[in-house]
């Protein structure tokens, strides 16, 4: 699923292209969508918050999309995949814009935005630099969850997906199993997830090592049964069938042992991230 950086960037990418550009020609291939018709409308702006997309017209209304699992934006060039799965197709002034295989996808009022994203904590990928003591706070609503699952509830904060569940518990020493209540310095963790986010939505690759800065290089993401980087432990995990927050996880037994106190490792955070220009966001965790 992509993560809020990466809808974030394609909003923004969107914007580049088509803002002040009137839909010529709209087909839709969608029940959802019966009786859309966006021709003559122009795009005034896009937005994303979380992992929602958000794409205004100057008639006041607002094409929102989540692309979940299966979900993508053809951006520019005409898509070359079957009709059926072209859910809606935008003929603008200078290129196409369609959406494919959208799980979900609407037409509502702009002013009624709110609808679908007032339930969501604070967007890390927004305009304004996340409250990251206040967002530790809501982690810790429910103590017995595990951080992993805290992270990925969009509830407490809008943006981070499996990723960042997997990679910020590691880089700070800390196992997604441990329980939220028991972690000592949340806030340090919460600034290290906002600060790589944030970056990675600027700049583009979801990248969290600070090495191969165009790709997308990860730390054990994708890493299970591998050695880890750091100590040579076998790397241990879950399936997403097993896992406790429905989603296929990774960590390192040595490194992230599981206590009844945990403490975020700021000197740790401060060395793995050396090279990663997420330090210079003002979120990023300092050591005193």
């Amino acid at each position: 699923m992509p993560e809020g950086d990466t809808i974030r960037r394609l909003a923004d990418k969107i914007g580049r292209r088509f803002i002040g550009e009137r839909c010529i020609r709209c087909v839709t291939r969608d029940p959802r969508l019966v009786g859309v018709d966006l021709a003559g409308a122009t795009v005034v702006s896009t937005d994303a918050n979380g992992k929602h997309l958000f794409i205004r017209f100057d008639n006041g209304r607002t094409l929102h999309s989540h692309l979940l699992m299966t979900g993508s934006w053809k951006v520019g060039a005409a898509a070359t995949e079957p009709e059926w799965r072209r859910r809606i197709e935008l003929w603008m002034e200078t290129g196409r814009l369609t959406g494919i295989d959208l799980p979900i996808v609407e037409l509502l009022p702009t002013a009624d935005e709110a609808r679908v994203v007032g339930h969501l904590g604070p967007d890390l990928c927004g305009a304004e630099q996340p409250d990251v003591s206040d967002i530790a706070e809501r982690l810790r609503r429910d103590p017995l969850m595990p951080v992993a699952t805290a992270l990925l509830d969009q509830r407490n904060v809008a943006g981070f997906g499996n990723v960042y569940a997997i990679e910020v518990p590691f880089i700070a020493g800390v196992s997604p199993n441990q329980l939220v209540g028991s972690i000592s310095q949340l806030a340090d963790l919460v600034g290290l997830g906002a600060a790589m986010i944030r970056t990675n939505a600027e700049r583009g690759p979801q990248n969290t090592t600070g090495r191969r800065l165009n790709s997308d290089d990860h730390w054990i993401y994708g890493k299970r049964g591998r050695a880890c980087p750091l100590c040579g432990s076998t790397l241990e995990g879950w399936d997403e069938r097993d896992s406790p927050w429905g989603r296929v996880s990774v960590w390192c037994p040595g490194c992230q042992r599981v206590e009844d106190t945990r403490a975020v490792d700021v000197e740790r955070i401060t060395k793995l991230m050396a090279l990663h220009p997420a330090r210079r966001q003002p979120a990023f965790p300092r050591t005193s």
